[in-house]
């Protein structure tokens, strides 16, 4: 019998010796964990998709992080647990002890045998009962801690999917981008192929112009600088030196004449500045004036004789003629200079006004 004691002593510290090496075993296993990580991350995605999805690589590198934290943590409070459950061993081996001494005390004693199976059975099922709320103890944190981790990859997947989603709507906005810069271009590349078309048929219509234009140059330099003698009456083009060509009315009788005023049906006005009278107004074909300085320049280059016909409501005429019609510059106000003589029947008032211009200011 004490033997049969000795032995269920001894089965249940030995019990009790493999119970702890299994829990330490358990506690100190690492769970399994899977990563999804790229190798070579600029060939397997492309520089232009790496640049899109560097964030979401970053932030799976925080993930990772933050399950590395997670794992330390866990064991430090493995280390703690083994450090606990290590002093609870050595707190029931030193009560094992206690028991040991006595039992042996109480296998002395047969009174005492069946107290000491009651406690034995007790002991065993007080253990059983702690082995099984240490299992269900780590079953529970354990299904807590994979709920927890689930969670947050879950939540992760979501944020990256999202993030690819935004990822994707903008680099079809960039696509698009391409496009339409495309389009401009292309469109701009037309532009620049009209212009130059236009261009090219510019500088050929300048040079045309040029040609004409010299064409012109020699036609000008070949104009008289009077009214034709032998050609009938009409509208001519005349160059005077230092000025444009200009037109002006040509009269066959008498012949060679230039007509310089005509003043008909009081169309035009004849009230106007020194700038009018002195660059000229009005229609050359209708009532004008043929200008002071144009004047000037074509009395300076040659003799000329000055003829004014007049005409009554009554449908007679006379005239006045000199024979050295001259005026000034400018800078001498255009002032008349010479007449000649006169003849006529319409009377001589030049010849007053001109005696008036060269008298003396006595003022």
């Amino acid at each position: 019998m004490e033997h049969l004691n000795m032995l269920r002593l001894l089965s249940y510290l030995l019990g009790l010796f493999i119970f702890t090496s299994v829990q330490g075993g358990i506690a100190s296993n690492p769970k399994d964990q899977s990563l999804c990580v790229l190798q070579d991350e600029p060939r397997q995605c492309g520089s232009f998709c790496l640049a899109a999805l560097n964030p979401l690589f970053d932030h799976s590198r925080n993930i990772r992080k933050r399950l590395d934290e997670i794992e330390a943590g866990q064991k430090d409070l493995q280390a703690g647990l083994d450090s606990r459950l290590k002093l609870a061993e050595e707190q029931q081996m030193a009560v094992n002890s206690e028991i040991k001494n006595q039992l042996q005390e109480l296998i002395t004693k047969k009174d005492f045998v069946n107290s000491i199976q009651a406690l034995q059975a007790k002991l065993d099922a007080r253990f059983d009962r702690m082995e099984e709320f240490r299992t269900m103890k780590i079953t529970a944190d354990a299904n807590d801690e994979l709920k927890i981790q689930i969670n947050t990859l879950k939540d992760t997947i979501k944020d990256l999917q999202s993030k690819l989603k935004i990822s994707d709507g903008q680099t079809k906005n960039k696509e698009d981008i391409l496009n339409v810069k495309e389009k401009h271009l292309k469109n701009r590349d037309e532009q620049i192929s009209t212009l130059t078309t236009q261009i090219e048929a510019t500088e050929k219509t300048k040079s045309e112009l040029s040609s004409q234009f010299s064409e012109l140059r020699k036609t000008d330099d070949n104009l008289p600088d009077s009214c034709p003698s032998d050609s009938p009456n009409g509208i001519y083009q005349i160059k005077l030196r230092g000025l444009k060509p200009f037109e002006v009315p040509c009269a066959t009788s008498p012949p060679g004449w230039t007509v310089i005023q005509r003043r008909m049906d009081g169309s035009e006005n004849f009230k106007r500045q020194w700038h009018d009278y002195k660059y000229g107004f009005g229609n050359v074909r209708g009532e004008f004036f043929i200008g002071l300085e144009k004047l000037h320049r074509m009395t300076e280059a040659r003799p000329h004789e000055l003829y004014i016909k007049l005409g009554n409501v009554n449908g007679s005429t006379s005239y006045a003629q000199y024979d050295d019609f001259k005026i000034g510059s400018e800078e001498e106000a255009y002032k008349l200079k010479t007449l000649g003589n006169y003849s006529g029947e319409a009377g001589d008032s030049l010849t007053y006004i001109l005696s008036m211009e060269n008298t003396p200011n006595m003022a």
